[in-house]
């Protein structure tokens, strides 16, 4: 499986469609995420399954424990590659999303990518989500190294906040593709650089090209 999950951040579904007609031989992950899910829902997961592709189910549960586990059931009956859960919901919840059999991969958002904070509050709940069972973090480019060390190279790191180039936008813990996977990357979300590019293909194209030459 390669490393580039596109969020499909778009509100139509033929488009979803299109893009992932167009894209597929360079991603195998698909990201859906609150947008498209209300509007399209289990249509939508079917569609990309029938694709031959995976999907990674982005909705960042955070409830009370027991609401979190009934949506974890949920999600793997819908046959999801992967989901989110925030981090801070904290140890208990977050056990009770690990505590689903045969489960979708679980990746705990530490601290969005919008957002500036301190490496070291990202560690904390990275470590947090380890300790409870969680298979993974989301978490910016720019604390893989430090999530590594610090959790093991099992230990999945998703990485939004993907750019080709600096960017004046809401996403300020940003890197290239390239940086992202040298620094142990598992994934790297991507959605702009390709949605917005002209030749959605193409961008795709090149960026599974710029990560795979090592």
């Amino acid at each position: 499986m390669n490393k580039i999950i596109l969020a499909l951040d778009v509100c139509d579904f033929k488009k979803a469609e299109k893009l992932i007609r167009e894209t597929s031989s360079y991603v195998d992950v698909y990201k859906v995420g609150p947008m498209l899910f209300l509007r399209f829902g289990r249509e939508v997961v079917k569609m990309i399954k029938d694709s031959g592709k995976e999907v990674f189910l982005d909705l960042k549960f955070h409830d009370i424990p027991a609401t979190v586990k009934r949506s974890i059931e949920s999600a793997k009956e819908l046959g999801v590659f992967s989901l989110t859960v925030h981090s801070t919901g904290g140890e208990e919840m977050l056990k009770a999303a690990t505590s689903v059999e045969n489960r979708p991969r679980i990746w705990a958002v530490t601290v969005l990518t919008s957002q500036i904070t301190v490496p070291q509050e990202v560690i904390k709940r990275a470590k947090l989500a380890k300790t409870c069972g969680i298979d993974g973090v989301i978490s910016s480019p720019l604390e893989i190294g430090l999530i590594k060390k610090e959790c093991g190279k099992e230990f999945n790191v998703v990485t939004p906040g993907i750019r080709l180039a600096k960017t004046d936008d809401d996403q300020k813990r940003v890197s290239t593709p390239e940086a992202a996977v040298k620094e142990g990357a598992d994934f790297i979300v991507v959605g702009r650089p390709i949605l917005e590019a002209v030749n959605p293909a193409e961008a795709a194209k090149s960026i599974y090209g710029s990560i795979m030459k090592d």
